[in-house]
């Protein structure tokens, strides 16, 4: 299947001069996950909702300054698989489509969902679903679920209280706070975007006017997360069929459902990345690995990365590594021109899951550190396992023993 079946005309656009104000505004509008920035006809970067919400940016500050110009453009023939494959290792939920040199539209993970779904009965949710769960509970401050988003490199966040889902919160529902903690100090967006700005009325002004409002942005971080979560929940479980949990997703206009075990409450989030994801996957796959952040890795190949994690695999020769995630961040410091990146590395195993993390100046110390912090976890269940059999002797053998230290 070629990925001419997913494009579709229904994106929006701005040229590079767009202030962010207007983008923010747009993405408050619209569920768009992207939008396109063109400059003389043809396309020049894309805006992510993500990029928006994961740093402060000022309420004036352009378009060209918050796109990212790697976008991987894909051509209307190239198969849906290695379509996804870049949409999820590129971190882009929008791609641009042509036909040759004639650009056609754009893919989404939408609609790339959509056009998929007859096919995806094949899998359940829990083949795909991340079960590496980061939850919050409702009092959790909106400013703690941003650094948590921001540090851990995820787009949303399940409310959990009691064992129970209770709410979602995600980079669209955090928008709001986007805009008023970039704009704090005047006390409203000139671009009439928020209280206070043109658009406003006169009462508005009046009251949010120019001037400090510091301290009025440090109390909207301090407001609990259940008054922000999108509720209710949507959930789903790991026994149902994946295309079943797609149309769910879409007929809700959702992007993701939080996956609950029966008489054992929320295991995990199934996202439309995680759909795409497993597009990526064939028959002959061994260990799949899925990199995340992918245009971090400038000293290293991923078949280095994969290296290095089957040499932690083989330290404990029965585990059998279903999925491993290697997650990049890059962090605005630099020592001798390379940049600080934060690298996690997680195994999904049919001995558990284990993660390692690490930071350091460039992409390969960073691997390497997270590789050896994952090597401690895995030794370390390794030495538990051992343990346990040696303390579950038989009877026979426990005789023998004790006869052996008695005779001695």
């Amino acid at each position: 299947m070629d990925i001419s079946e997913a494009v579709t005309t229904d994106y929006r656009e701005f040229d590079p001069e767009t202030p962010v104000s207007k983008l923010l505004g747009a993405f408050q509008t619209h569920r768009d996950p992207a939008v396109v920035v063109t400059d003389d006809g043809g396309i020049v970067g894309v805006v992510t909702r993500k990029a928006l919400v994961s740093s402060r940016h000022d309420p004036d500050e352009k378009a060209r300054s918050v796109m990212r110009e790697d976008v991987p453009s894909v051509d209307r023939r190239d198969d849906v698989r290695e379509v996804a494959r870049r949409m999820v290792e590129s971190e882009f939920p929008l791609v641009p489509v042509y036909d040759g040199e004639v650009f056609e539209g754009v893919a989404t993970d939408e609609s790339v969902a959509a056009a998929t779904e007859p096919f995806l009965d094949a899998l359940d949710v829990s083949d795909v679903y991340t079960r590496d769960l980061r939850a919050v509970d409702p009092e959790t401050t909106v400013g703690e679920v941003i650094h948590r988003l921001r540090v851990d490199g995820i787009s949303r966040v399940p409310v959990v209280d009691d064992g129970d889902a209770v709410g979602m919160v995600s980079y669209f529902d955090l928008l709001e706070f986007a805009v008023r903690e970039t704009d704090r100090q005047q006390g409203g967006s000139v671009g009439g975007f928020g209280r206070g700005g043109a658009s406003s009325t006169d009462a508005e002004r009046a009251d949010q006017g120019y001037g400090e409002r510091a301290g009025v942005g440090h109390r909207l971080l301090d407001i609990p997360a259940r008054d922000v979560m999108n509720e209710p929940v949507a959930t789903t479980g790991p026994t149902a069929g994946l295309d079943d949990a797609v149309g769910r997703m879409r007929e809700d206009d959702y992007s993701s459902l939080v996956v609950e075990v029966p008489a054992e409450g929320v295991d995990g989030v199934v996202t439309l990345t995680d759909v795409l994801r497993s597009l990526t996957w064939t028959p002959d796959d061994g260990t799949r690995l899925q990199v995340f952040g992918a245009r971090y890795l400038t000293t290293t190949t991923r078949e280095e990365v994969s290296d290095l994690i089957d040499g932690v695999a083989r330290k404990f020769d029965e585990m059998h590594v279903i999925e491993a995630y290697v997650v990049l961040h890059k962090h605005k410091e630099r020592q001798r021109g390379s940049p600080l990146i934060r690298a996690t590395i997680r195994l999904f195993t049919d001995r558990g899951r284990f993660s390692g993390t690490g930071e350091e100046y460039g992409d390969a110390p960073a691997i390497r550190s997270a590789r050896d912090h994952l090597e401690r976890a895995v030794l370390d269940e390794k030495s538990r396992t051992m343990g346990e059999r040696r303390g579950q002797r038989s009877p026979e053998d426990a005789e023998r023993l004790l006869g052996w230290w008695l005779e001695a």
